[in-house]
Protein backbone atom coordinates (compact mmCIF):
# COMPACT_ATOMS: atom_id res chain seq x y z
CA UNK A 1 0.00 0.00 0.00
CA UNK A 2 0.73 3.76 -0.20
CA UNK A 3 1.98 5.63 2.29
CA UNK A 4 3.46 8.96 3.17
CA UNK A 5 6.39 9.20 5.04
CA UNK A 6 8.42 12.59 6.17
CA UNK A 7 11.93 11.47 5.76
CA UNK A 8 13.56 14.91 7.07
CA UNK A 9 12.53 18.80 6.92
CA UNK A 10 10.83 19.86 4.31
CA UNK A 11 10.91 16.39 2.57
CA UNK A 12 8.91 13.72 2.34
CA UNK A 13 8.18 10.66 0.15
CA UNK A 14 5.60 8.27 -0.57
CA UNK A 15 6.62 4.35 0.13
CA UNK A 16 5.52 1.39 0.00
CA UNK A 17 4.14 -0.47 2.81
CA UNK A 18 2.65 -3.93 3.50
CA UNK A 19 -1.37 -3.65 4.30
CA UNK A 20 -1.31 -3.94 8.16
CA UNK A 21 -3.29 -6.91 9.66
CA UNK A 22 -5.30 -5.58 12.62
CA UNK A 23 -4.52 -6.78 16.25
CA UNK A 24 -7.61 -8.32 19.05
CA UNK A 25 -9.41 -4.97 19.40
CA UNK A 26 -8.62 -3.24 16.10
CA UNK A 27 -10.02 -2.96 12.57
CA UNK A 28 -8.45 -2.12 9.54
CA UNK A 29 -9.71 1.07 8.02
CA UNK A 30 -9.32 1.35 4.15
CA UNK A 31 -8.91 5.57 4.28
CA UNK A 32 -11.30 7.49 2.28
CA UNK A 33 -9.84 11.32 2.57
CA UNK A 34 -7.58 12.33 5.57
CA UNK A 35 -7.00 16.06 6.50
CA UNK A 36 -4.08 17.72 7.29
CA UNK A 37 -3.80 19.47 10.72
CA UNK A 38 -1.61 22.33 9.81
CA UNK A 39 -0.10 22.91 13.31
CA UNK A 40 1.20 19.23 12.55
CA UNK A 41 2.48 18.98 9.43
CA UNK A 42 3.98 22.42 9.18
CA UNK A 43 6.14 22.50 12.31
CA UNK A 44 7.10 18.60 11.20
CA UNK A 45 7.88 20.03 7.72
CA UNK A 46 9.89 22.84 9.58
CA UNK A 47 11.98 20.60 12.16
CA UNK A 48 9.70 22.34 14.91
CA UNK A 49 8.79 20.63 17.73
CA UNK A 50 5.16 20.96 18.13
CA UNK A 51 5.28 21.01 21.78
CA UNK A 52 8.05 22.20 24.49
CA UNK A 53 10.35 19.55 24.84
CA UNK A 54 9.59 17.25 22.36
CA UNK A 55 12.15 15.77 19.81
CA UNK A 56 11.41 14.85 16.27
CA UNK A 57 12.88 11.52 14.62
CA UNK A 58 13.79 11.47 11.56
CA UNK A 59 12.59 9.40 9.31
CA UNK A 60 9.18 10.20 11.11
CA UNK A 61 6.82 7.41 11.63
CA UNK A 62 5.24 6.34 8.48
CA UNK A 63 1.66 7.76 7.74
CA UNK A 64 2.56 10.30 10.05
CA UNK A 65 1.01 12.83 11.22
CA UNK A 66 -2.03 12.10 9.74
CA UNK A 67 -4.90 11.49 12.33
CA UNK A 68 -8.39 13.80 10.83
CA UNK A 69 -9.49 10.25 8.53
CA UNK A 70 -12.66 9.14 7.86
CA UNK A 71 -12.51 5.69 5.11
CA UNK A 72 -14.15 2.03 5.56
CA UNK A 73 -13.75 -0.79 7.59
CA UNK A 74 -12.00 -3.45 5.75
CA UNK A 75 -11.41 -5.97 8.16
CA UNK A 76 -12.00 -6.40 12.18
CA UNK A 77 -9.56 -8.06 14.94
CA UNK A 78 -10.21 -10.79 17.06
CA UNK A 79 -12.93 -9.77 19.68
CA UNK A 80 -14.25 -6.18 17.92
CA UNK A 81 -18.27 -6.86 17.93
CA UNK A 82 -18.54 -2.81 17.61
CA UNK A 83 -18.37 -2.45 13.54
CA UNK A 84 -18.60 -4.41 10.77
CA UNK A 85 -16.75 -4.50 7.81
CA UNK A 86 -17.66 -2.31 5.11
CA UNK A 87 -18.97 0.45 7.62
CA UNK A 88 -18.30 3.80 7.37
CA UNK A 89 -15.95 5.08 10.26
CA UNK A 90 -13.87 8.46 11.04
CA UNK A 91 -11.05 9.16 13.98
CA UNK A 92 -11.58 10.75 16.60
CA UNK A 93 -8.43 10.37 18.65
CA UNK A 94 -5.20 10.18 17.02
CA UNK A 95 -3.65 6.88 18.63
CA UNK A 96 0.06 9.01 19.23
CA UNK A 97 3.15 9.36 16.73
CA UNK A 98 5.00 6.04 17.37
CA UNK A 99 2.43 3.99 15.43
CA UNK A 100 1.36 4.24 11.84
CA UNK A 101 -1.17 7.11 11.00
CA UNK A 102 -3.63 7.87 8.21
CA UNK A 103 -1.69 9.12 5.28
CA UNK A 104 -1.74 5.99 4.26
CA UNK A 105 -4.32 3.57 2.26
CA UNK A 106 -4.80 1.89 5.26
CA UNK A 107 -4.68 2.10 8.53
CA UNK A 108 -5.15 -0.38 11.88
CA UNK A 109 -7.08 1.46 14.57
CA UNK A 110 -8.27 0.60 18.16
CA UNK A 111 -12.26 0.52 18.25
CA UNK A 112 -12.10 2.91 21.23
CA UNK A 113 -10.66 5.69 18.58
CA UNK A 114 -13.49 4.98 16.30
CA UNK A 115 -17.08 6.07 15.68
CA UNK A 116 -19.41 4.89 13.07
CA UNK A 117 -20.68 7.67 10.71
CA UNK A 118 -24.53 9.12 10.17
CA UNK A 119 -25.27 8.00 6.66
CA UNK A 120 -26.56 11.65 6.03
CA UNK A 121 -22.71 13.20 6.52
CA UNK A 122 -20.54 12.22 3.72
CA UNK A 123 -16.50 12.38 3.62
CA UNK A 124 -15.93 15.98 4.15
CA UNK A 125 -18.12 16.41 6.52
CA UNK A 126 -16.63 14.29 8.96
CA UNK A 127 -12.77 13.38 7.94
CA UNK A 128 -12.34 16.55 10.73
CA UNK A 129 -14.32 15.06 13.32
CA UNK A 130 -11.02 14.62 15.69
CA UNK A 131 -10.68 18.33 15.83
CA UNK A 132 -14.30 19.10 15.70
CA UNK A 133 -13.21 16.88 19.31
CA UNK A 134 -10.72 18.60 20.25
CA UNK A 135 -12.81 22.08 20.22
CA UNK A 136 -15.45 20.53 22.04
CA UNK A 137 -13.20 20.11 24.80
CA UNK A 138 -13.19 24.04 25.30
CA UNK A 139 -16.86 24.48 24.22
CA UNK A 140 -17.96 21.99 26.86
CA UNK A 141 -16.86 23.70 30.17
CA UNK A 142 -17.99 26.99 29.11
CA UNK A 143 -21.69 25.60 28.62
CA UNK A 144 -21.31 23.65 31.53
CA UNK A 145 -20.73 27.16 33.64
CA UNK A 146 -23.66 28.63 31.49
CA UNK A 147 -21.33 30.73 29.82
CA UNK A 148 -22.57 30.53 25.70
CA UNK A 149 -26.86 30.48 25.89
CA UNK A 150 -27.66 34.20 25.61
CA UNK A 151 -24.19 35.82 25.76
CA UNK A 152 -22.00 37.62 23.06
CA UNK A 153 -19.34 35.47 22.24
CA UNK A 154 -15.90 35.94 20.25
CA UNK A 155 -13.08 33.70 18.79
CA UNK A 156 -9.44 34.41 18.16
CA UNK A 157 -8.09 33.28 14.87
CA UNK A 158 -10.67 32.14 11.82
CA UNK A 159 -8.39 28.99 11.19
CA UNK A 160 -9.65 25.31 11.37
CA UNK A 161 -10.13 25.25 15.17
CA UNK A 162 -11.78 28.91 15.02
CA UNK A 163 -14.10 28.52 12.12
CA UNK A 164 -15.33 25.03 14.37
CA UNK A 165 -15.54 27.21 17.45
CA UNK A 166 -17.60 29.96 16.19
CA UNK A 167 -20.20 27.18 14.51
CA UNK A 168 -20.20 25.30 17.89
CA UNK A 169 -20.82 28.66 19.86
CA UNK A 170 -23.45 29.45 17.51
CA UNK A 171 -25.00 25.91 18.57
CA UNK A 172 -24.73 26.45 21.86
CA UNK A 173 -27.47 29.76 21.70
CA UNK A 174 -24.53 32.12 21.75
CA UNK A 175 -26.47 35.84 20.46
CA UNK A 176 -23.74 36.83 18.44
CA UNK A 177 -20.47 35.57 17.52
CA UNK A 178 -17.20 38.00 16.24
CA UNK A 179 -14.12 36.69 15.33
CA UNK A 180 -10.51 38.34 15.47
CA UNK A 181 -8.15 37.00 11.97
CA UNK A 182 -5.81 39.52 10.69
CA UNK A 183 -6.00 37.15 7.09
CA UNK A 184 -8.67 38.94 4.78
CA UNK A 185 -9.31 35.70 2.78
CA UNK A 186 -10.27 33.97 6.21
CA UNK A 187 -12.60 36.87 7.58
CA UNK A 188 -14.08 36.71 4.58
CA UNK A 189 -15.06 32.26 4.84
CA UNK A 190 -15.76 32.78 8.49
CA UNK A 191 -18.66 35.38 8.44
CA UNK A 192 -22.27 33.71 7.74
CA UNK A 193 -20.37 30.34 8.11
CA UNK A 194 -18.49 30.71 11.73
CA UNK A 195 -19.13 34.29 13.24
CA UNK A 196 -21.84 37.34 12.77
CA UNK A 197 -18.97 39.50 11.82
CA UNK A 198 -14.92 39.76 11.53
CA UNK A 199 -12.59 42.06 12.65
CA UNK A 200 -8.45 42.25 11.89
CA UNK A 201 -7.14 43.26 15.23
CA UNK A 202 -4.63 45.44 13.98
CA UNK A 203 -6.97 47.65 11.91
CA UNK A 204 -7.47 50.74 14.30
CA UNK A 205 -11.42 50.84 13.23
CA UNK A 206 -11.96 47.57 15.41
CA UNK A 207 -10.99 49.45 18.42
CA UNK A 208 -14.11 51.70 17.72
CA UNK A 209 -16.26 48.20 16.86
CA UNK A 210 -14.96 46.22 19.98
CA UNK A 211 -14.21 47.86 23.02
CA UNK A 212 -12.03 46.69 25.49
CA UNK A 213 -12.84 45.41 28.98
CA UNK A 214 -12.13 49.05 30.30
CA UNK A 215 -14.75 50.26 28.35
CA UNK A 216 -17.97 47.97 28.74
CA UNK A 217 -16.17 44.66 26.77
CA UNK A 218 -17.83 44.11 22.90
CA UNK A 219 -18.16 39.97 24.62
CA UNK A 220 -18.99 38.30 27.50
CA UNK A 221 -16.95 35.05 26.18
CA UNK A 222 -14.51 34.09 24.08
CA UNK A 223 -11.97 30.85 22.88
CA UNK A 224 -8.56 31.46 22.16
CA UNK A 225 -7.16 29.34 18.65
CA UNK A 226 -3.84 31.14 18.10
CA UNK A 227 -2.20 30.82 20.92
CA UNK A 228 0.17 33.60 20.78
CA UNK A 229 1.28 35.76 23.10
CA UNK A 230 -0.21 39.47 22.06
CA UNK A 231 -2.79 37.50 20.49
CA UNK A 232 -4.31 36.04 23.99
CA UNK A 233 -3.72 38.81 25.56
CA UNK A 234 -5.89 40.88 23.27
CA UNK A 235 -8.38 38.63 23.32
CA UNK A 236 -8.28 38.37 27.63
CA UNK A 237 -8.03 42.16 27.05
CA UNK A 238 -11.47 42.08 25.45
CA UNK A 239 -13.34 39.84 27.01
CA UNK A 240 -16.12 40.02 29.91
CA UNK A 241 -16.13 37.04 31.31
CA UNK A 242 -14.49 33.65 30.28
CA UNK A 243 -11.84 32.65 27.84
CA UNK A 244 -11.11 29.31 26.72
CA UNK A 245 -7.34 28.59 25.74
CA UNK A 246 -7.82 26.30 22.99
CA UNK A 247 -4.35 26.37 20.97
CA UNK A 248 -1.34 25.11 21.82
CA UNK A 249 0.13 27.64 24.59
CA UNK A 250 3.98 27.80 24.33
CA UNK A 251 4.30 31.27 26.90
CA UNK A 252 3.07 32.29 30.02
CA UNK A 253 0.79 35.31 30.76
CA UNK A 254 -0.27 37.65 32.86
CA UNK A 255 -3.50 38.14 34.55
CA UNK A 256 -2.93 41.80 35.17
CA UNK A 257 -5.15 43.86 37.68
CA UNK A 258 -7.78 45.12 34.31
CA UNK A 259 -8.53 41.57 34.49
CA UNK A 260 -10.28 41.00 37.67
CA UNK A 261 -13.36 39.03 37.31
CA UNK A 262 -12.36 36.91 34.37
CA UNK A 263 -12.28 33.38 34.40
CA UNK A 264 -9.47 31.78 32.14
CA UNK A 265 -10.06 28.24 31.15
CA UNK A 266 -7.30 25.57 30.41
CA UNK A 267 -7.52 22.55 28.18
CA UNK A 268 -8.56 19.61 29.40
CA UNK A 269 -7.36 17.05 27.29
CA UNK A 270 -9.63 14.47 24.83
CA UNK A 271 -12.38 12.17 25.76
CA UNK A 272 -14.60 10.55 24.39
CA UNK A 273 -17.84 12.14 25.35
CA UNK A 274 -16.45 15.26 23.57
CA UNK A 275 -15.88 13.48 20.05
CA UNK A 276 -19.97 11.84 20.63
CA UNK A 277 -20.69 15.69 21.36
CA UNK A 278 -19.30 16.76 18.48
CA UNK A 279 -20.38 14.13 16.22
CA UNK A 280 -24.07 14.86 17.59
CA UNK A 281 -23.91 18.61 16.02
CA UNK A 282 -22.50 17.50 12.41
CA UNK A 283 -25.06 15.00 12.24
CA UNK A 284 -27.50 17.36 12.94
CA UNK A 285 -26.54 19.58 10.56
CA UNK A 286 -25.24 22.62 12.95
CA UNK A 287 -21.55 21.94 12.22
CA UNK A 288 -20.43 22.05 8.24
CA UNK A 289 -16.36 20.63 8.28
CA UNK A 290 -16.98 20.65 4.54
CA UNK A 291 -15.68 24.48 3.90
CA UNK A 292 -12.68 23.88 6.03
CA UNK A 293 -11.12 21.32 2.96
CA UNK A 294 -9.88 23.88 0.27
CA UNK A 295 -8.54 21.53 -1.97
CA UNK A 296 -8.52 17.60 -2.46
CA UNK A 297 -4.93 16.22 -3.26
CA UNK A 298 -3.50 12.73 -3.93
CA UNK A 299 -0.47 11.94 -1.52
CA UNK A 300 2.14 12.83 -3.92
CA UNK A 301 1.22 16.10 -3.53
CA UNK A 302 1.97 16.73 -0.20
CA UNK A 303 4.54 19.32 -0.38
CA UNK A 304 2.27 21.44 -2.70
CA UNK A 305 -0.33 21.29 -0.27
CA UNK A 306 1.92 22.74 2.67
CA UNK A 307 3.14 25.50 0.83
CA UNK A 308 -0.77 26.68 0.65
CA UNK A 309 -0.99 26.30 4.43
CA UNK A 310 1.87 28.01 4.67
CA UNK A 311 0.98 30.91 2.65
CA UNK A 312 -2.42 30.58 4.69
CA UNK A 313 -4.16 30.23 0.84
CA UNK A 314 -5.72 26.74 2.24
CA UNK A 315 -7.64 26.29 5.53
CA UNK A 316 -7.20 22.33 5.17
CA UNK A 317 -6.04 20.12 2.34
CA UNK A 318 -7.67 16.86 1.97
CA UNK A 319 -5.75 13.64 0.74
CA UNK A 320 -7.29 10.87 -0.70
CA UNK A 321 -4.78 7.68 -0.62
Amino acid sequence: MKALQIMAPGRAEVIQLPVPQPAPGEVLVRVSLVNTCPQWDLHLDAGEPMFVGHQIPYPYTPGQPGHEMTGTVAAVGEGVEEFRVGQRVAAWRDAGHDRQGCYAEYVCHNTDHLLPVPDSVDDRGIASLELAMCVAVSVLPLKKLDAIAGKRAAVNGLGPAGLIAGQMLRAEGATSVIGFEPNARRRDLAVGLAVDEAFDPRDPATAERVPPRAGGAAVDVAIDCVGYPDATRYLMDHTGRHVALFAVQRHDYTYALGHAGLTVIGYEGHYKAAAEYALGLIAAGKINLRPLISVELPLEQYAEGLALLRRQEAIKIGFRP
